[in-house]
């Protein structure tokens, strides 16, 4: 059972403290060690970022109240504090540059989504652009070997492309 501090819960390593799909209007601080942000995909794990002391997470639901778009756990052992949508409220009435320390990480977090989004979006195209070129070779019996050759080449500088794709949304930092 984890232990209860007066600033908040410890979790232990891997220990669950928001779970993708359910409904809550909490927001989280990491008050010390680390989480990930993890969404599941089958039988794997992807690990959306990775959190450190001072960082806050679940800030979502307190603007929309949609389900957990994400699950979150402890990396070792981590110690979090959660805030009600009410306490919150309570304290940006007596501290509103709170308010605005939350709108300035979200808005950090919406800028690198932006850049990885575009960094994936350049790499599909050119993935897209050289499939296209390959579809369009007429390739012939006569100089297969030669036309297999580059086709072959081409093959493995996109599956190249596509895992620096892959990468960008996996990598193990914040976003």
């Amino acid at each position: 059972m984890p232990e209860e501090g007066l600033l908040g819960r410890i979790y232990k390593d891997d220990e669950i403290i928001v779970k993708e799909g359910m409904q809550s209007r909490t927001m989280y601080v990491v008050q010390s060690g680390k989480v990930k942000i993890v969404k599941s995909d089958g039988d794997k794990e992807i690990i959306l970022a990775v959190l450190n002391e001072g960082d806050i997470f679940g800030e979502m639901s307190l603007f929309d109240a949609s389900p957990r778009s994400a699950s979150v756990k402890a990396i070792g052992e981590a110690r979090v504090l959660a805030i009600e949508h009410e306490g919150l409220l309570k304290r940006i009435t007596m501290d509103p540059t709170l308010a605005f320390r939350i709108i300035k990480q979200m808005s950090q977090r919406i800028r690198n989504l932006n850049s990885k989004l575009s960094t994936a979006m350049r790499t599909i195209t050119q993935v897209n652009n050289k499939l296209l070129l390959l579809n369009s070779e007429n390739v012939t019996f006569r100089d297969r070997e030669t036309k297999s050759s580059h086709v072959i080449d081409n093959i493995a500088q996109i599956q190249k492309e596509l895992h620096k794709c892959n990468e960008l949304f996996i990598q193990n930092e914040s976003l």
